[in-house]
């Protein structure tokens, strides 16, 4: 598993970036449109710490990537078809991130050169220490997407980590299954794993 300081590191990121937006992130009301629709109104400051938001998840993102890499290369057989599999999934909401960042008009940063996360991981001696780091990664998604989704204004941003919320659970589910541990272990998501 990564080492608490480098998990607490990430969540702090996360809160930082998201951090001084306060109240600004509260949805404002809306109104309709001509043809009847509720509309949404979100103020500049609202978009900006959105932007923050995804951009501190774009970060642990990119650094999930990183961390299926070093996972893989412990890994064999169906277990490294899973962690690819993830990898890509990882990729995919890391440019869904930088699109949501970029109709929030703002720029998603550059990432971190590989060797920066990876200077975080933990030894991955064997495929059972990559698969506890790889829940561990997803253990720490879950909790920074949940946590996000409480602080963002935007509709479409919202549905957006929600569904990578709901897929980070199910790649936790399946990590279990390959440790096995129970695949569901408690009837709430939250982020940590029990036990």
């Amino acid at each position: 598993m990564t080492s608490a300081s480098s998990r607490r590191e990430i969540l702090a990121a996360s809160a930082a970036l998201a951090g001084g937006t306060g109240a600004a992130l509260l949805a404002s009301c809306g109104g309709n449109d001509s043809k009847g629709r509720k509309t949404q109104t979100v103020s500049s400051a609202q978009r900006r710490g959105d932007a923050a938001v995804a951009r501190a998840l774009l970060e642990l993102e990119t650094g999930a990537i990183v961390a299926y890499d070093a996972v893989a290369a412990r890994l064999d057989g169906r277990a490294l078809a899973v962690a690819r599999e993830f990898a890509a999934h990882e990729r995919a909401h890391a440019a869904t991130l930088r699109r949501a960042i970029a109709r929030l008009g703002e720029r998603p940063a550059a990432p971190r050169p590989a060797a920066d996360y990876r200077r975080g991981f933990p030894p991955l001696p064997d495929a059972r220490a990559a698969l506890r780091f790889a829940l561990d990664v997803e253990s720490t998604a879950i909790a920074a997407y949940a946590d996000a989704l409480g602080k963002v204004a935007t509709d479409s941003l919202r549905e957006t980590l929600a569904t990578v919320l709901a897929t980070e659970s199910e790649h936790a589910s399946v990590l279990l299954g390959r440790l096995g541990r129970p695949r569901v272990p408690a009837a709430f998501v939250t982020g940590p794993v029990p036990g």
